[in-house]
């Protein structure tokens, strides 16, 4: 198996327990031959991961120095993915076998002084996370599998909910205890047809 190799640019979310957890679980799973979308892609090692596992990756980020630092990060990890900026999925097409998503989740706001659109998911944790859960099902196949990071933090009981209602088989693939918090990686099977 190829070495995944990551260097951080600067003003990049560097990996950190919540993006290895993430990482860990995508290394789990059969990919060869599946459209894997990471939304949030940072540094780009979930999405590497997935490509060294044979899927086919597309990875997008806000920042666009994110992008530039997945593509390469894929480059010297020698595979080969599409990453480019988009605001969740403003600049995505098509449908894919999986999508994974490390959203910000801690709460705080712009006044914050340390505040970063990296890790601040709003005053309860759930800004971009609820945006996110508005629109990924349009870009999920029918049986695809959604992976998504959550935080005890903000709620993770209604995130669940949410996806039990729109029909979605939920599970937790993965969880670990923190000092303030547990982080989970929340699995949701979409219907088949």
């Amino acid at each position: 198996m190829r070495e995944v190799v990551i260097d951080v640019f600067p003003g990049v979310y560097p990996p950190s327990d919540d993006s290895y957890m993430l990482a860990d679980v995508v290394n789990s799973m059969e990919l060869k031959g599946k459209k894997f979308l990471e939304i949030g892609c940072g540094s780009g090692i979930v999405s590497i991961t997935a490509a060294v596992r044979g899927a086919e990756v597309t990875a997008v980020d806000i920042n666009p120095r994110a992008a530039e630092c997945t593509l390469h990060n894929a480059e010297k990890s020698g595979v080969k993915i599409r990453a480019f900026q988009s605001d969740l999925f403003e600049n995505v097409t098509g449908e894919f076998d999986v999508i994974a998503f490390n959203p910000p989740y801690l709460p705080g706001t712009e006044d914050d002084p340390d505040y970063d659109v990296a890790w601040s998911g709003g005053e309860d944790g759930r800004a971009v996370l609820d945006r996110f859960l508005k629109e990924f099902d349009r870009y999920l196949k029918p049986c695809g599998v959604l992976l998504l990071v959550h935080s005890s933090l903000n709620n993770p009981a209604k995130t669940m909910e949410i996806l039990e209602e729109k029909g979605y088989r939920v599970d937790i693939m993965a969880q670990e205890q923190f000092f303030l918090e547990t982080l989970y990686v929340i699995r949701a099977v979409k219907p088949c047809p």
